[in-house]
């Protein structure tokens, strides 16, 4: 192979390396948005209260995200900079960089996959706990708590719609949907379907919307990897062109 084909493969991949580092850089932001998303978002945060599980690990999860997006965006300034420069020593730290950042991934992945059904089994039994105590025999901070889920994720009770009585005004109704009923001679419709249930559901799809990051990110730490590969190799091959 001539060294005017080399030099144009390592344009080539230089480029597509360049273009890698500008969707890891995107993929950075993302993680960050997503652990400021997972602080500031209330639903999560009450829904967590509500069934008394200790939400200082929903904060450590997202300043975790956002101590991660940091160092993407830093690991990927390290690989287009080593690019630039075609520097050997710079695209083998991006490598290990980049090694490492994967299996860091996956190893929360299968950590988050074991302990599922355990952290759900411990939202249901929170929830059934809940049930005991009537709503009008709660704090206020309480009440707040339980009338934000029962407005934001449609339901009435914990695991039941027995549960209050009489029903606080967060069950009534307040659009026309199949899970809708009177209760008695009441004119006054309610959701007809309990929280423990709606509860697992938006737990479930928040983990979705954090799945679906980490699996584009996944995705993208393996394309680096091969293109620094195949950069370091390309050098090496140009250096034994005469």
């Amino acid at each position: 192979m001539s060294s005017g084909d080399l030099s144009g493969g390592m344009k080539c991949l230089k480029y597509l390396l360049f273009l890698f580092n500008l969707i890891f850089w995107i993929a950075g932001v993302g993680l960050i948005g997503v652990g400021i998303w997972v602080l500031v978002d209330t639903g999560t945060y009450n829904v967590l209260k509500l069934a008394e599980v200790n939400t200082l690990m929903l904060y450590l999860g997202g300043y975790v995200l956002i101590g991660a997006g940091m160092v993407t965006m830093i690991v990927g300034f390290l690989g287009c900079f080593g690019a630039v420069k075609e520097n050997t020593c710079l695209l083998g730290t991006f490598f290990i960089c980049l090694l490492l950042l994967l299996c860091l991934e996956i190893g929360i992945g299968i950590y988050s996959a074991v302990q599922r059904d355990q952290f759900y089994g411990v939202i249901e039994k929170a929830m059934d706990g809940l049930s005991k105590t009537n709503y009008g025999d709660r704090d206020q901070a309480s009440r707040s708590v339980i009338d934000f889920v029962q407005k934001n994720l449609e339901c009435c009770g914990m695991n039941s719609t027995s549960n209050w009585n009489p029903k606080p005004a967060s069950c009534a109704c307040t659009k026309t949907v199949s899970y809708c009923s009177a209760s008695g001679n009441s004119t006054t419709t309610n959701w007809s379907r309990p929280c423990d249930v709606q509860v697992r559901m938006f737990l479930m799809d928040s983990a979705v919307i954090i799945i679906g990051v980490a699996c584009g990110i996944g995705a993208i730490l393996v394309l680096g990897m091969i293109l620094s590969c195949c950069i370091i190799r390309s050098k090496g091959g140009s250096s034994d062109v005469v």
